[in-house]
């Protein structure tokens, strides 16, 4: 009976309690810190934008992908915000294919299509041989298009073309814009003799010479002055041969015509016509890899030379202290911006100078440490056991600073971004990767200040600050978790 008793008792006692990992401990002390979670969450953030970038944005800044909208372009949002950009331009872009054109005028002329390779479908106009006393052939092609907003600042275009003709034949071309009402604007022409292969014509309202073939001063806007009204324009190519011997060909690819707009995409365009949003998204990539990379680097090389420092002590804890020093002592910036001038403007030397000259304050931390711990027992004991000075730098003292190390690198990442930032903003940055920093060098140097375009100025500045806030949130929190001291005095 009274073994049934206690055999019951002992089946109705709770088991232990299963004692928690280090992991687990960590993460239940962590997150009982609010600014700690949020450091985690904003991070979060910033990775999930820089991996999922190529789905943010069709455009990629690493490749040129210039002229996407008219320079200095407000956001597509600021119609609704900013009375001036109400009824303000968006970016239209038209791909004419040979089928679009409609024939207004044919004479001696006849019209087809074939595909020609790579080029596809091409639209095909024959001309008949010239009659001695009857002129040339002729052919007029038209395209509409609807404009229902202010006028632009600019527009551009291409025209892709051959001629098959003979030696004594001559070929015009010309395009022509035609208003709601009816007047004409002849913007390009150009004159073939004999045959020509696949050429390319780049139309640009900035140019000089649509100003000049306009009667226009090199002050005037071809693109206020011809789409000043609303309504339907019409795009008019007017073609013609005089080939006395022959038959000849004009063969016309998809012809492009664009109107850049006032307003473009979630943030703009800069000086270039290029997609901000773009440089935002991809700029959070190179942020992180240079602050993690960085970081990882300077720390690793404090860790080596802290413990080694502590470890040994006697003149090689003194010769790589009193180094520490002297690069303490060293204004960073200054020099980092001499050294960024001197071996070029790369990433890669952003990373190796930042890291250089932030291993100071790591090395001087676990060198304190690593003084502590080589006066423990089981240091002790490991000498004794005839363990080597390297074998127990590496398995005793190293993980027993780690905690110090892994708050240290978090804290060193805003440091490095706020660097590579500033070298950008001074121009020494890498020009073939977008970052933040450029992205506020290229406003300060083109009118983004002088046109109070605070979309440019406030989105890379305000990615900078909170990226370096969240690194500094997670930093001081793994801190004060991991060290005992900063945990008593906080």
């Amino acid at each position: 009976m009274n073994g049934e008793t206690v055999a019951g008792q002992a089946a109705v006692q709770p088991a232990p309690r299963r004692k928690r990992s280090g992991i687990a401990d960590f993460w239940a002390q962590y997150r009982r810190r609010p600014y700690g979670l949020v450091g985690l969450v904003m991070l979060a953030m910033y990775i999930a934008v820089a991996l999922a970038a190529p789905l943010l944005t069709p455009y990629d800044p690493r490749k040129t992908e210039f002229f996407l909208a008219d320079r200095l372009a407000a956001p597509i949002w600021a119609r609704f915000i900013i009375p001036r950009f109400r009824n303000a331009p968006p970016t239209s872009r038209y791909t004419i294919h040979p089928d679009q054109w409609k024939v207004e005028r044919q004479e001696r002329a006849s019209l087809s299509f074939e595909e020609a390779g790579d080029r596809g479908e091409t639209a095909v106009i024959r001309f008949e041989p010239s009659v001695e006393g009857g002129g040339g052939a002729r052919s007029e092609l038209s395209w509409k298009v609807h404009y229902g907003f202010n006028p632009p600042n600019t527009f551009e275009g291409k025209v892709t073309y051959r001629v098959e003709a003979p030696p004594d034949g001559m070929t015009r071309l010309s395009l022509v814009i035609v208003d709601p009402e009816g007047k004409e604007y002849d913007i390009w022409g150009t004159a073939v003799y004999g045959e020509q292969d696949w050429t390319t014509a780049a139309l640009d309202s900035r140019d000089l010479q649509m100003k000049t073939r306009l009667n226009m001063t090199i002050f005037d806007d071809p693109a206020k002055v011809i789409f000043s009204t609303k309504g339907d324009y019409r795009l008019v190519l007017k073609a013609s041969s005089e080939s006395p011997s022959a038959e000849a060909k004009l063969f016309l690819a998809p012809a492009k015509f664009n109107i850049l707009g006032i307003l473009h995409g979630l943030l703009g365009a800069d000086h270039m016509g290029a997609d901000l949003w773009a440089q935002l998204v991809y700029g959070a990539r190179i942020s992180l890899i240079i602050g993690i990379s960085a970081a990882v680097i300077g720390v690793a090389l404090g860790t080596t030379i802290g413990i080694i420092s502590g470890f040994l002590g006697g003149p090689v804890d003194e010769f790589l202290m009193r180094v520490a020093d002297v690069f303490l002592s060293v204004p960073t910036l200054p020099v980092l911006i001499i050294l960024s001038a001197f071996l070029g403007k790369n990433m890669w030397n952003i990373v190796l100078l930042v890291a250089a000259f932030s291993w100071m304050g790591s090395s001087r931390v676990v060198r304190s440490q690593t003084l502590s711990l080589k006066e423990r027992a089981f240091v002790e004991a490991a000498k004794a056991a005839g363990a080597s000075d390297a074998y127990i730098m590496v398995v005793h003292i190293l993980p027993n600073v780690l905690p110090l190390v892994v708050a240290n690198m978090v804290l060193m990442m805003p440091v490095a971004i706020l660097y590579e930032a500033s070298l950008s903003f001074l121009g020494l940055g890498d020009p073939r990767i977008p970052t933040w920093g450029r992205m506020l060098q290229n406003a300060r140097a083109f009118g983004a200040f002088t046109e109070l375009a605070w979309w440019w100025l406030v989105p890379p500045g305000l990615a900078i600050t909170l990226l370096s806030l969240s690194f500094t949130f997670i930093g001081n929190t793994v801190n004060e978790v991991l060290n005992p001291r900063y945990r008593e005095r906080s």
